[in-house]
């Protein structure tokens, strides 16, 4: 018996289970790619990236900088599973300007860091994740966020202080995502979807 079907569900949530899903997803150093691949295998869900999707789109602009039509391509009745690296205590710019076009849309976010996943900057990401959100009255269905590693330029040229703490947590992040991070993902993104299923 496979540990999906032990979990009580079939090897994939497929798009007639879970109708018009899919991620868009942000990364820069392969690891929120990682995890949106993973969960679209998994969930057999389209998966495109956010600059693209945005550069696409940019004629549909307001002079307020939102999109014209208020929302992403696809039907207003599409769930929507948005990946980020996290920039500043929150989704990366490209993340941030992708939500910041959506209205009234049901979406899960999931994210990646060099921080502990449990971590205040942890909350402080997905708390902005959500106001971004709720700017557009969009519904959010659930998070999850993991450690990544941190791109090498970055952690070379950073002006955080070189504490033994912080160097061994970025030691760390080196090794994530892991497959215990994609695991926990999948269960997270499979609880947010599992109460839309038709």
């Amino acid at each position: 018996m496979s540990e999906n079907f032990a979990l009580g569900f079939p090897d994939a949530l497929t798009p007639d289970l879970v109708p018009w899903a899919r991620i868009v997803y942000s990364s820069r150093t392969g690891n929120t790619q990682a995890v949106a691949e993973h969960l679209a295998e998994n969930l057999d869900l389209s998966l495109v990236n956010a600059r693209e999707e945005l550069a696409a789109r940019m004629d549909e602009r307001g002079p307020d900088g939102r999109l014209m039509r208020g929302d992403a391509a696809g039907t207003a009745d599409e769930i929507l599973l948005l990946g980020f690296w996290a920039w500043r205590g929150g989704p990366n710019p490209t993340m941030r300007d992708f939500m910041r076009g959506l209205r009234r849309r049901r979406v899960f976010v999931f994210g990646t860091m060099a921080a502990w996943p449990d971590s205040e900057h942890a909350r402080a990401c997905i708390s902005c994740a959500k106001e971004l959100l709720d700017e557009g009255r969009n519904e959010a269905l659930g998070h999850f966020v993991c450690q990544g590693r941190l791109a090498p330029s970055v952690r070379k040229h950073s002006h955080h202080p070189r504490t033994p703490e912080r160097e061994a947590r970025l030691d760390e992040a080196e090794k994530h995502p892991d497959a215990a991070d994609l695991a926990a993902a999948l269960e997270a993104a499979r609880a947010a979807l599992a109460p839309l299923r038709p």
